[in-house]
């Protein structure tokens, strides 16, 4: 093990950095659990999705100093041209600097063979942050949060109901991607399996049908006694006409019906009529926004 002084001292060219392997998993919890320096961004996923038994990880990345491991990278591949940055962590008493150099240096050509062409990251904890900007990621936009601390719903009178509501079934994840692909941009695109993962693991998935078509669809979740509404998606071509409206009154009536409180949703700070909609079902703004910066590395 390196002594103190010589931690401080570590060089790039010193670190080794390979994927991860099944055998690795019990390094990773030591490094994940013990570590103070550690953003994590796994929404519904483990680890354990990214370790295979027959083949090192094409997701996981470990620096290592001789049998010591140093610090984790997680940024999978998902049918996408953005990856996104999963999880990071450094050990305790290591400068963070290269050894992130070091598994950036490692990870991007393999993620540039693959079609990828920007790596984005939620800028957090304060760690992360500093960290970035050195590591040639810019901002790209910021998440900010909203809370409801009331159960009051209303649709309002005299508006027609513009969609069915109903539970979403794995025969409808084809649509779901289609209208997801379409609402938003590459860089918050759900795959098919991405999709299909979220409707085993989460507590609440619906979709909205008109004509026998899926055209929108939301899912939510509980954080201990917190009811969150992870995505709320109209197709662009039957937007504002109470789609979204629709689907977010039901994901909260489900909130409510089990008992969560207060609720909260994410969205992107440039995306003004989801702010709208959220403020008129009696979200407010709280805290500070999280930065999402990015790096584009296809010409690299």
């Amino acid at each position: 093990m390196l002594n103190w002084l010589n931690r401080s001292h570590l060089r790039v060219d010193e670190i080794e950095v390979r994927p991860a392997l099944q055998s690795d998993q019990p390094a990773i919890h030591r490094l994940t659990e013990s570590s103070r320096r550690i953003h994590f961004n796994l929404d519904w996923w483990t680890f354990d999705h990214w370790l295979y038994p027959d083949r090192a990880s094409d997701a996981i990345w470990l620096a290592t100093h001789r049998t010591e491991v140093l610090g984790l990278l997680l940024a999978p591949v998902d049918e996408s041209p953005t990856v996104w940055l999963r999880a990071l962590a450094i050990a305790d008493g290591y400068p963070a600097e290269p050894i992130l150099a070091a598994l950036l240096d490692r990870a991007l050509p393999t993620l540039r063979a693959a079609g990828i062409n920007q790596i984005t990251a939620l800028a957090h904890p304060e760690w992360l942050a500093d960290w970035l900007p050195a590591a040639q990621f810019t901002a790209l936009t910021e998440v900010i949060t909203f809370r409801k601390d009331d159960r009051i719903l209303t649709w309002p009178a005299g508006r027609a109901i513009a969609a069915a509501i109903r539970p979403a079934t794995p025969q409808d994840i084809p649509a779901i991607v289609v209208n997801d692909h379409a609402a938003f941009d590459p860089v918050w695109w759900h795959s098919p399996k991405s999709i299909a993962h979220a409707l085993q693991v989460v507590s609440h998935f619906s979709v909205a049908e008109f004509e026998g078509q899926v055209v929108g669809h939301a899912f939510s979740d509980l954080y201990g006694e917190q009811g969150h509404l992870i995505r709320l998606d109209v197709h662009p071509a039957f937007q504002r006409h109470g789609v979204g409206e629709q689907l977010a009154i039901e994901s909260l009536n489900y909130q409510i019906a089990v008992g969560a409180f207060p609720f909260t949703v994410n969205t992107q700070s440039d995306n003004l009529p989801s702010q709208a909609l959220y403020r008129r079902l009696g979200y407010s703004n709280i805290g500070q926004p999280v930065r999402v910066m990015h790096r584009m590395i296809s010409e690299n």
